[in-house]
This record gives C-alpha cells, sequence and structure tokens, in this order.
C-alpha cells in the first residue's frame, strides 16, 4: 500500500512539473512572464486536472460506462478534448486581452493553438508512468474515470 501511495505521489509531481515547464513556455511565448508565476499556473493546472477528471469520473459512473474494447482510443477520445478545454481555460489566464468564445474554444493565434496542442501532449506523456504502473497494465489503469486529467 505504501508502494502505490508514493507511485501516486510520484505521478502527482510529475504532473506538476510538467505543468509548470509548459505553462513556463506558453506564458513565454505569450507574455514574457516569470518562472513564479508558472509555479502558480502549474499548480491551477493540476487542480483542474482533478476537477475534470473527478467530472469524468462522476460522468462515467452515472452513465455506467464499462472497460472499452479499446481502453487506449478510448482513453484519447475522452481525454483529448478535455485537455483542449483545460489548457483553453490555461490560455484564458495566461493571455486575457481577448477573451471571446470563440478565442477561448479556437485559441488566440496559430502559436497559441500549438501550445494547446502542446499541453495536450504533455498531459498524456504525464500519465504514461501512472497507466504503465499498476498490475494489469494499462487496462487497469485505462477506463474512463481515472483521475487522469
Amino acid at each position: 500500500m505504501v508502494e502505490s501511495g508514493l507511485s501516486f505521489l510520484l505521478y502527482v509531481l510529475v504532473k506538476y512539473v510538467a505543468y509548470v515547464a509548459w505553462c513556463y513556455v506558453g506564458l513565454r511565448w505569450m507574455r514574457q512572464i516569470a518562472l513564479r508565476s508558472a509555479l502558480g499556473l502549474g499548480l491551477l493546472r493540476l487542480l483542474l486536472g482533478v476537477f475534470f477528471g473527478v467530472g469524468v469520473f462522476v460522468v462515467g459512473g452515472i452513465l455506467h460506462l464499462n472497460a472499452p474494447t479499446h481502453p487506449w482510443l478510448t482513453y484519447f477520445m475522452v481525454y483529448a478534448p478535455i485537455r483542449w478545454i483545460e489548457w483553453s481555460i490555461m490560455s484564458l489566464l495566461s493571455n486575457p486581452a481577448d477573451s471571446s468564445f470563440q478565442t477561448f474554444l479556437l485559441g488566440h493565434n496559430e502559436r497559441d493553438r500549438r501550445w494547446r496542442l502542446g499541453g495536450i501532449v504533455i498531459s498524456h506523456l504525464a500519465d504514461i508512468p501512472l497507466i504503465l504502473s499498476g498490475s494489469h497494465g494499462p487496462i487497469e489503469m485505462l477506463p474512463v474515470g481515472r483521475f487522469l486529467c
């Protein structure tokens, strides 16, 4: 049990460091801001992931979703769009100059869209250690409803 607790803490730490790093990149691209701001935004991104992850868990439970035949496909189909929304929120907080709904959904410009897509990739990559650490590998960790956002 201690080992799984430590694994989970390591997972959260990896996600936080990844989010701080990617927020720092975005802040440097968009506004020339220091690392201190990225630390706060990284924490906020981590908390957004928990919030949306709980939402996926609740909705999956309400709909009684079972583990899919292809868990990797479902993982990407569910989490990639959610992560686009999460990184859109982060973009809005990082660059609040134009906060229209269209800009929120589609991005401020090409650089912003690339940053959001990069954030999605970072989020997925940061999930790999937890996904692969389960006793049954990806099949155990990939059903929709895990706190992976």
